[in-house]
């Protein structure tokens, strides 16, 4: 015979209901968000203009005033890049990836249409952009004999950075957030310690340097990356508007394994104000 279910019996099922929908209700969130979203325009504006650096060692190494411009002789690409060559490649893979992502996307020219549109709809405006040279190593190890040998070998990095002024249209209480970006390359070296005649033991490189056409895939793989940091911000801000808390982690969505991935970090670095900072060092970004 079936007996009722006590007070307390139900209270437990309802408090083990509970926290099962807590556990569950985000992913649950993303996954709506990835499904049903599917009307979400964004403004994406271009950069003002191409910032062109170079400087002569690991930038986190030297004082700001340290930078110099395109004409300094020992860059091996900024001076020969093209500024409107490289933003356009940026801007037209950025484009194209939204739409892979379904985000309705408007240009300079539309911005009128734009903000005639109702919600949901944000700017993406590409407040700064930097191309950044620097000479660079990289490290080699290997073992013989019992002992350790090490080489370093010169290469060039290319940095991509992009700084967004991000907001939601028709929403007083949403303040503008800058969001930051960085994507980089650099000469790629692979090589072989050997013992010579000598009995010496030495690093052989083998060296394939970067071209002027690396740079400009620099910036589509850039334009790439950021179109998909884009569709993570809106999807992890949804979450968070729901939620009503901050998260335990971000998440990120394969477009082509069409799956939700949990990440420890968000999609851009957020750039507080100086007052607002925390002093908390900034995760990097997924490659």
């Amino acid at each position: 015979m079936l007996t009722r279910p006590g007070k307390r019996h139900l209270i437990l099922v309802l408090l083990l209901a509970l926290l099962s929908y807590a556990c569950v209700s985000s992913r649950q969130l993303a996954t709506d968000f990835v499904v049903e979203e599917t009307d979400i325009h964004v403004l994406l504006l271009p950069p003002p203009e191409l910032i062109k650096t170079y400087m002569p060692g690991l930038p986190d190494d030297l004082p700001a005033d340290s930078a110099f411009g395109p004409e300094d002789d020992r860059s091996r690409f900024i001076r020969l890049t093209l500024d409107s060559v490289f933003v356009d490649h940026f801007m037209n893979s950025i484009r194209a990836y939204l739409d892979v992502l379904y985000i309705n996307h408007y240009g300079p020219d539309e911005a009128d249409d734009f903000f005639e549109l109702d919600e949901p709809a944000y700017v993406f405006a590409v407040g700064q952009m930097e191309l950044l040279e620097y000479p660079g190593r990289t490290n080699f190890v290997g073992y013989a004999d019992g002992y350790r040998h090490e080489a370093a070998v010169a290469v060039t990095v290319l940095e991509a950075n992009v700084w967004f002024e991000f907001m939601k249209v028709h929403d007083e209480d949403e303040d503008m957030q800058v969001l930051f970006d960085v994507r980089s390359t650099s000469d790629y070296v692979e090589g072989r310690f050997v013992r010579d005649d000598g009995g010496s033991v030495r690093f052989v490189p083998d060296r394939y340097p970067l071209s002027i056409d690396d740079v400009y895939d620099l910036a589509a793989y850039s334009g790439k990356r950021n179109a998909q940091n884009i569709f993570d911000h809106l999807l992890n801000l949804h979450v968070q508007r729901v939620m009503e808390e901050e998260p335990e982690y971000y998440f990120h969505y394969d477009v082509d394994e069409h799956r939700l991935i949990e990440r420890s970090f968000p999609p851009f670095i957020e750039i507080k104000p100086r007052e607002e900072d925390d002093s908390s060092e900034a995760p990097e970004p997924a490659p």
